[in-house]
């Protein structure tokens, strides 16, 4: 049974927040409520889902701000723990981005490292993929094929290391884990921006070759051929 991945473009940095459901079971994740979570949850009520969890794929305020205007829907919402900080800290950032004063998102599940999610019918691998936050995570959905990168892994580059608690070096190796983990054609569906494919960043986004190469990747024959190459 295949899931479905609706995205809503939400917040005021244009946040892709993703509703994950299942068609058959009904069961659904929603993943980076980042502004007004209304269009999903109409949805929900439309199609008689079952929210199972809200997932952060980490703590920034364009990716937690709508948490506390989702009300009482009985979901446990879930953040990798090393981003508890970055959540309250981030908070800040968006009452002097905006002028307006947000309320704190709380979480109920703190996740450590990778673990496998059964969440209903739907399977959620989570990857701890630090870098751009130190408790950013990628979230693999194989009755999708697809993988929910958040702020690590965009169309052409990645996400950006000098905010507090960023490091280039984790990045490096968090892309190095996502290429070693999931198959190469799964849909990359990130926090900003269009989709694209874990292959088609071998030949379109040279920080995923950087970080591949230094470690000794060996990049398939169609890849290869369209790379840059190393001066």
């Amino acid at each position: 049974e295949g899931a479905f991945l609706p995205r809503f473009v939400v917040g005021p940095l244009d946040t892709n927040m993703y509703l994950v459901y299942n068609p058959v079971s009904r069961d659904s994740v929603l993943v980076d409520v980042g502004g007004d979570p209304s269009e999903a949850l109409a949805w929900l009520e439309r199609l008689e889902l079952r929210l199972r969890a809200v997932i952060a794929t980490h703590g920034h305020f364009d990716h937690v701000a709508g948490i506390p205007r989702l009300g009482p829907l009985g979901a446990a919402k879930y953040i990798h723990g090393d981003d508890v900080g970055i959540v309250e800290l981030s908070s800040g950032w968006y009452s002097s981005y905006t002028g307006e004063v947000v309320e704190v998102p709380r979480f109920d599940v703190l996740l450590d490292g990778d673990v496998e999610l059964r969440l209903g019918t739907l399977e959620v691998v989570v990857l701890h993929t630090p870098g751009h936050t130190p408790g950013s995570i990628s979230l693999y959905i194989p009755s999708a094929g697809a993988l929910l990168t958040g702020d690590t892994l965009f169309s052409g580059t990645v996400g950006r290391t000098d905010l507090p608690g960023g490091s280039e070096g984790a990045l490096a190796e968090s892309i190095r884990k996502i290429y070693r983990r999931v198959p190469l054609d799964t849909v990359v569906h990130p926090g900003h921006g269009p989709s694209t494919t874990l292959r088609r960043e071998l030949r379109a986004n040279p920080f995923v070759e950087d970080a591949l190469r230094d470690a000794g990747y060996r990049f398939p024959p169609s890849a290869s051929t369209s790379l840059r190459t190393s001066s």
